[in-house]
């Protein structure tokens, strides 16, 4: 990890990133992104904000190595991103991507599972981030019993709990 300009730690940085995406059937490539330049550091709240399809999704996708860079470096922790999530990094897509088939509490329990963690570590993690995210009463509940808000709650539960 490097230090910025302000002495704090860069967490993440993109250096002349850009995203292209190729055409289709005769169609042009479509410039989705960049160049970026760009350093996040440790305690820094960062907002992403602009009109629908501005590259907003774009950029997170590429940070979190879920898209590769067309042009460009993107690094986390000083490691660099390329064609996988880091370690360290969380991803919460924008559609509802919880288990329908699953409770609240068992959507939250699943990365933590998949993981091996031992289930008391389970069951105190995910029992802490239903409450911190206001879904403790509904931790029983299934996904089609919920709002689309409270689902994406419980992604980002899903997500804290890793």
């Amino acid at each position: 990890m490097t230090e910025g300009v302000s002495g704090a730690t860069i967490h993440a940085q993109l250096k002349g990133v850009t995203r292209v995406f190729a055409g289709a059937a005769g169609h042009p490539s479509v410039h989705a992104l960049g160049p970026v330049d760009l350093d996040l550091r440790k305690g820094e709240f960062f907002a992403v904000v602009g009109p629908s399809g501005c590259g907003k999704s774009t950029l997170l996708e590429v940070l979190a190595g879920l898209q590769p860079t067309t042009e460009g470096t993107v690094t986390f922790e000083g490691k660099p991103v390329a064609g996988e999530v880091p370690d360290g990094i969380g991803v919460v897509f924008q559609e509802d991507a919880s288990f329908p088939w699953l409770t609240v509490w068992d959507n939250a329990a699943f990365g933590l599972r998949r993981a091996g963690a031992a289930e008391s570590d389970v069951r105190q993690r995910v029992d802490d981030a239903l409450a911190f995210m206001g879904l403790r009463d509904f931790a029983r509940a299934y996904p089609s019993q919920l709002s689309g808000g409270m689902r994406q709650r419980v992604c980002i539960a899903r997500t804290l709990v890793l």
